[in-house]
């Protein structure tokens, strides 16, 4: 760790995160989460965003931020992105008629 870092028992590497532990993590990220859609902020790590984050989300993201390992917190935020933006184009080709094609028998070589 730096030496301006706050080491957090969660952060230990030598064990893996208990059963609570991660379930905390979990709730704490999906408060966290439902705050940031009430003020309409997909990606939390644009520097943008961050005014309105800290005014409107600040005591959910700190615990959100105190409750999940330091690699499971960016982790989770790159997640949002890319989920919105999966169900984004997923909205998109249902609304111009697209089928779904199953390619879990398609043999690569």
């Amino acid at each position: 760790m730096g030496w301006f870092t706050k080491a957090k028992p969660i952060d230990d590497q030598s064990r893996p995160p208990s059963r609570s532990s991660r379930k905390q993590c979990w709730e704490s990220r999906d408060i966290f989460f439902q705050c940031l859609d009430k003020i309409s902020v997909v990606n939390a790590l644009d520097p943008k965003n961050q005014d309105a984050i800290q005014k409107n989300c600040k005591a959910q993201e700190n615990k959100y931020e105190q409750d999940c390992a330091t690699s499971w917190i960016k982790y989770f935020k790159e997640k949002r992105v890319v989920d919105h933006k999966r169900e984004k184009f997923m909205q998109e080709m249902e609304s111009k008629n697209a089928q779904q094609i199953d390619l879990s028998g398609v043999v690569r070589r």
